[in-house]
């Protein structure tokens, strides 16, 4: 079972870590940990703290699930990636453009400031079409 420690920065924003790898067998207790620890919260401010150097395609889609929970609680959500490879991951699969991505806390927490909701990522339909 995935364990994601997580801390209050101020009154309105929480840091949730995931220093483990999400996979497909720990895909949903990682989802459900990170929407559970949002809705306790009650944060406007969320920032996903990926310090582990593996970061998987689940992992991408588990955080712009959580993201999208995150929004639809009127939460903006921030991902600090603190390894190359990470951040690496995240620019060639292109969630750049739905997920604030930033290299260190200080600098997830500027991010934040002020941010307006980014475009959604496409879905997939049943027949696997995107829309």
């Amino acid at each position: 079972m995935l364990l994601f420690p997580c801390h209050r920065l101020t009154e309105d924003q929480i840091v949730i870590q995931i220093d483990d790898a999400i996979d497909f067998n720990t895909e949903d207790v990682a989802h459900g940990h990170l929407c559970g620890e949002i809705s306790r919260s009650a944060a406007r401010t969320v920032i996903i703290d990926v310090q582990t150097p593996l970061v998987t395609a689940t992992a991408v889609s588990v955080l712009l699930r959580t993201r999208r929970f995150a929004q639809s609680r009127g939460a903006v959500l921030c991902v600090v990636a603190r390894r190359s490879l990470a951040r690496r991951v995240f620019r060639a699969t292109g969630v750049c453009r739905y997920l604030r991505v930033a290299a260190t806390l200080p600098g997830a927490v500027r991010l934040a400031r002020g941010c307006r909701p980014l475009s959604e990522p496409p879905t997939r339909q049943g027949d696997g079409a995107l829309t």
